[in-house]
């Protein structure tokens, strides 16, 4: 049963102003009974009716109490009329009967009543379910332009990064694995003229919660640290490394968290030279 639907249907409304018919009371104690959702919504429904009856309650006139009073004071009693039979016993005259008119619109004023609150109720019920799903479409709405704008920069960086790579003076560096790791592999791409580098993490092992990959450059036989790295960049892409003047070559090794000042040799995983000419 799609409990949901049956809320919506009016059913309640209906059961808490006591216009539900024998049938739909039983339904509607049955199910408050296995499913505490609707006995929720009952007492709810019960809080928003007194709310509004409070909230719309009219109060009467000072006057007319005093009015009421005395017209009942002023109204004389009408005694019953007698009349004769052949046994010359009286016999009392019905009084004519009084006009049911009056309850009759009383009676007709509160079914009106409880109709305009029935129906201001539902009407305030879906108002409220209107607002909540615009309030929804529209956070998802943001969400999806967030996504979206995401999506553009991300594609311009690749573009932007991909044209770098074709550059004429964009020079690959493939840096094998070591015995350490053989089927490492991860290339840097190095132009000495638009003075950037990316790298790209074809190969790695993953690296222990406490390690993480140091790239290095060697200028002159030394090492520079060129910083650690993620195995995988921001939005899989390249990952941008600071630009070293004249390297011979490029390695990584697994260093503690945060890097390390210099290389720890036995723990190499890739390293490969940059081609002359």
């Amino acid at each position: 049963m799609n409990i949901e639907a049956y809320i919506r249907s009016g059913i309640l409304e209906l059961y808490v102003l006591g216009l539900a018919s024998p049938e739909e009371i039983k339904e509607v104690e049955d199910l408050a009974s296995k499913h505490p959702e609707i006995q929720q919504e009952i007492n709810e429904i019960r809080q928003a009716l007194e709310s509004y009856a409070l909230a719309h309650q009219v109060q009467p006139p000072a006057a007319l109490k005093a009015k009421t009073l005395e017209r009942l004071e002023n109204t004389p009693i009408q005694k019953p009329k007698t009349t004769s039979t052949s046994n010359d016993k009286p016999v009392l005259q019905e009084p004519p009967s009084t006009p049911k008119l009056t309850a009759l619109a009383i009676g007709a004023l509160i079914l009106a009543l409880i109709g305009a609150c029935i129906a201001a109720f539902l009407f305030f019920r879906q108002a409220n379910t209107e607002r909540q799903n615009i309030s929804n479409l529209q956070s998802q709405l943001e969400q999806l332009k967030k996504d979206c704008e995401a999506q553009k920069n991300q594609l311009q960086l690749i573009a932007t990064q991909f044209n770098h790579i074709r550059h004429w003076a964009t020079k690959p560096v493939q840096m094998r694995g070591t015995k350490l790791s053989e089927s490492s592999l991860a290339i840097v791409y190095w132009n000495e003229v638009k003075r950037f580098a990316y790298l790209d993490v074809v190969a790695l092992p993953e690296a222990p919660s406490n390690k993480q990959y140091q790239l290095w450059a060697i200028v002159n036989g030394k090492p520079t640290d060129m910083g650690v790295f993620d195995l995988t960049a921001p939005g899989g892409g390249l990952q941008s490394v600071p630009f070293v003047e004249n390297p011979q070559a490029f390695a990584v090794t697994l260093e503690p968290k945060g890097g390390s000042p210099v290389p720890s040799l036995d723990q190499m995983y890739v390293i490969g030279n940059i081609a002359k000419g």
